[in-house]
């Protein structure tokens, strides 16, 4: 079944805004959209496998992440000046732009804007991949890893962060009271 229904249905997806629905949600709404090999595909995508699909678009993105990745580690060992050797990966594909994009994302000083920056080349690499079909499958695929880094950056608002805080002082709270008692501080 073609992809073009679902994929003109599909949301817009801004980073920093509540994602529609989870990366599971979104499986399982186009179980019935598309055909039992897209939607193995589409599963694989969105259980971040890409490297294990048949799709050229798998392809392409688990080599654009490698190569991020690879770019990443080189800069991070050059700083700490170690050898990058031990930990490139072989990837197919190299997008010089992409390149010199996370060597300016990694220039910034704030961890959180410096993934941020990151995030926003692998949307624009996502951009520049469905740009010629925009009602393909390439573009629910592209879609499910949109909605995993919508998804990442919600759950890291500042409500989350000081949610997480709080349990983590109250676990450890709790520990210390507890060893305290028993005799073990």
């Amino acid at each position: 079944m073609s992809a073009y229904y679902l994929a003109a249905s599909l949301p817009t997806l801004t980073l920093g805004e509540p994602p529609p629905w989870s990366p599971e949600s979104f499986l399982f709404h186009c179980q019935g959209a598309l055909d039992s090999n897209d939607w193995q595909e589409l599963a694989l995508i969105v259980e971040d496998r890409a490297s294990e699909g048949a799709s050229d678009f798998a392809a392409w993105w688990t080599g654009l992440d490698t190569q991020i990745r690879n770019t990443q580690a080189r800069l991070r060992a050059a700083r700490l000046n170690v050898d990058a050797r031990p930990y490139q990966r072989m990837h197919s594909g190299f997008e010089v732009w992409v390149n010199q994009a996370i060597i300016d994302a990694m220039s910034r000083s704030q961890p959180m804007e410096r993934e941020m920056a990151i995030d926003r080349v692998r949307w624009a690499a996502l951009d520049e991949r469905v740009a010629q079909d925009r009602f393909g499958l390439d573009v629910v695929l592209a879609y499910s890893i949109r909605l995993r880094m919508v998804g990442r950056w919600h759950a890291l608002s500042a409500d989350a962060g000081m949610k997480r805080i709080e349990t983590f002082i109250t676990e450890n709270v709790d520990e210390s009271l507890e060893l305290q008692r028993f005799g073990g501080a």
